[in-house]
């Protein structure tokens, strides 16, 4: 949903070779990664930011709110295979064929399959404290009703859980809430939405509750969201923030180049990968920041380094830790 990152212009970088554009769509899929999982992180907690004002509004949003977050997140080990098929094909084909949109990703063909299901096994697990069912056509049955009930509860306190779901996003990321724009709505399409290129795209698009990104408004940026319920809202709220800081790390593309590395890296059909392995990419990256310098100034820094050093970065996150933490220490002091 991002538009053309400010200051993208003349002395931006070519797609010139063939290797160096594969560079730049790879550390756009792995910041792509960084949005979905940091995300998903809010979906699934970000309602515990704001937990008195959301118990002031009704004492049963929290124990609704985590059960749709886990139902909405083992759905792509349930529901969606429907769609896009088996996980554990997906992410065998990434390491073995040499067609899969991730085979080049060092990290995504390496370990994308280890991180989604890490994530899931955290998942189930939470599943079973709270009394939520994993397996359709169960899960699709209580996903379903649990909505209704949700969108009955905040019908007619929308305004107040914009707010908060504005605030809680502030909190963690340092963003004016008056550059966020969110809506708790059915219509949850905005922007320039490209064309679905395969059934999969289809039926996600179709089937989408909501929507996040950035656009411009005059001579600013804006972080826009659209969703159902409130911790769509937040999530989409989070992806929006974290794709505006990431425009940091791509502004000096050109527009054409930048243009070229979107199409081939932003696609619908990826983004329930992207969910499955980015949720604990980000629990492992979040331990290993600075605890003294702001989230969102981290994520910049990390998203300014050139793309080799990126994707050697987020390699040693998961198989050298320690020397990742010493790495993004040394990211706070560079300019």
């Amino acid at each position: 949903m991002a538009q053309d990152p400010p200051d993208a212009g003349a002395q931006g970088v070519s797609a010139r070779g063939s290797d160096e554009f594969r560079d730049l769509v790879n550390k756009r899929l792995t910041l792509n990664l960084l949005i979905q999982g940091a995300a998903q992180h809010a979906f699934l907690t970000a309602h515990y930011l704001v937990r008195d004002e959301l118990n002031a509004i009704s004492p049963k949003l929290i124990p609704t709110y985590d059960k749709i977050a886990l139902l909405g997140f083992v759905q792509y080990w349930a529901e969606f295979v429907v769609i896009a098929g088996p996980p554990r094909w997906f992410w065998w084909r990434a390491q073995h064929s040499p067609w899969h949109p991730f085979r080049h990703h060092p990290l995504l063909s390496r370990h994308g399959g280890m991180l989604a299901y890490a994530a899931k096994a955290r998942a189930v697990e939470r599943c079973r404290e709270k009394g939520v069912f994993r397996h359709v056509p169960l899960s699709s049955l209580q996903l379903t009703a649990l909505l209704m009930k949700t969108r009955f509860i905040e019908y007619k306190r929308k305004p107040a859980l914009v707010e908060l779901a504005k605030q809680a996003t502030a909190m963690v990321w340092g963003i004016s809430p008056a550059q966020l724009d969110g809506t708790l709505t059915q219509m949850v399409a905005f922007g320039k939405l490209s064309w679905p290129k395969s059934y999969s795209a289809a039926m996600l698009r179709a089937g989408a509750a909501g929507f996040g990104g950035v656009i411009r408004d005059d001579d600013d940026l804006k972080v826009v969201a659209r969703a159902w319920v409130w911790p769509l809202l937040s999530h989409e709220l989070t992806k929006g923030t974290i794709e505006l800081i990431c425009m940091h790390g791509m502004c000096e593309w050109d527009e054409a180049t930048y243009a070229r590395v979107i199409r081939a890296a932003d696609r619908i059909e990826h983004e329930p990968w992207m969910l499955q392995a980015g949720a604990e990419l980000w629990r492992r990256l979040l331990p290993l920041l600075p605890d003294h310098r702001p989230l969102a100034e981290m994520v910049m820094h990390i998203a300014r380094l050139p793309a080799k050093s990126l994707e050697a970065l987020m390699l040693a996150v998961i198989e050298e830790p320690e020397r990742a933490k010493e790495t993004l220490g040394r990211l706070e002091t560079r300019e």
